[in-house]
């Protein structure tokens, strides 16, 4: 076998399905999150932060593990499907890197902490400055449509190469469609 694995080994998928997981969830509670100063407000928005924080280290994991252990393009791809998925790969990541982060240093910029599940509270790293924290916010919270647009089109992709293509392309990440690999 060539330098670059065929599949994505457990590791990989486990990354993969722990950020859509986690990501689904930051979504949701900045879908409920109700306005500010309303009942149930301040707990809501920490666990968004908290699991936001969660996404950033994930993503860097995932990160790491891809440049340690590339994983080849799929057999039978096009030259133009093969960098269009690299492309919104690679975008992907950078969406996934930049919103948590944005939302860290947005709140930071506001004065606020962030009180890590309960568990640790990590003061603002910077004063607050609103000229600072305004397009961190935009950033931030703009960012969402990016995430929904990727994150869409990475989907299609992989329903296109399962159902219509039938090439295996999905079954390198879903391991309930292929055998369990090894990393």
């Amino acid at each position: 076998m060539s330098i670059l694995a065929k599949r994505y080994g457990r590791t990989a998928v486990v990354l993969h399905w722990a950020v859509a997981v986690l990501i689904l969830v930051a979504l949701v509670l900045a879908w409920v999150l109700p306005r500010r100063n309303a009942p149930g407000y301040d707990v809501l928005l920490e666990l968004h932060k908290s699991v936001g924080m969660v996404v950033l280290a994930v993503v860097v994991s995932r990160l790491l593990w891809r440049f340690r252990n590339p994983v080849a393009p799929a057999a039978g791809l096009t030259p133009l499907e093969a960098g269009l998925s690299e492309a919104t790969h690679w975008a992907l990541y950078a969406v996934m890197f930049v919103i948590p982060l944005t939302g860290y240093l947005f709140a930071s910029a506001e004065g606020q902490h962030l009180d890590f599940f309960g568990l640790f509270t990590a003061q603002s790293p910077m004063p607050t400055d609103r000229a600072v924290s305004r397009p961190l916010e935009f950033v931030h919270k703009t960012g969402q449509y990016a995430v929904y647009g990727f994150v869409g089109l990475h989907v299609a992709a992989a329903l296109y190469h399962h159902f219509v293509k039938r090439d295996g392309v999905l079954q390198r990440m879903l391991p309930m469609l292929r055998g369990a690999g090894d990393d």
